[in-house]
């Protein structure tokens, strides 16, 4: 299943540039070819967004805009990050690209180089200890 962040409920959403202060997700389930809204019940910190997509039983997930501690995370939970770059984006067009490996892939080897909280001072403002 494919997490993507959206700022509202709809099917016609496109991505948020938020992770972890984002409202809701669209959870793609390839096996019935459907999306499902869901709220963010970690909304507000990055960590509580990361462990929430786990309980989703998520594999994938997009950012545009995401500190190091949910990244670590979903790193160690093996549910794989995508970034798909600064701009939103509309759902299908994320599961098309996710689906053919079309966004860079995060692992511990490039995250420094993609990584961005998106916040003023560039660093995790989350409260968590990463």
């Amino acid at each position: 299943m494919i997490a993507i962040p959206i700022d509202s409920q709809s099917l016609d959403a496109k991505s948020s540039k938020l992770f972890g202060n984002v409202n809701a997700f669209a959870i793609y389930k390839p096996e019935e070819g459907l999306f499902t809204l869901v709220e963010n019940s970690g909304c507000g910190n990055g960590i509580k967004t990361a462990e929430f997509l786990k309980t989703l039983n998520v594999t994938d997930t997009i950012y545009s805009y995401m500190g190091d501690g949910p990244f670590n995370f979903l790193n160690k939970e093996n549910i794989n990050v995508h970034y798909i770059g600064k701009e939103p984006m509309g759902l299908d067009e994320i599961v098309q690209n996710v689906q053919k490996n079309s966004f860079i892939k995060l692992d511990s080897e490039n995250a420094s180089k993609y990584l961005d909280p998106g916040t003023a001072t560039d660093n995790c403002e989350c409260s968590c200890s990463h």
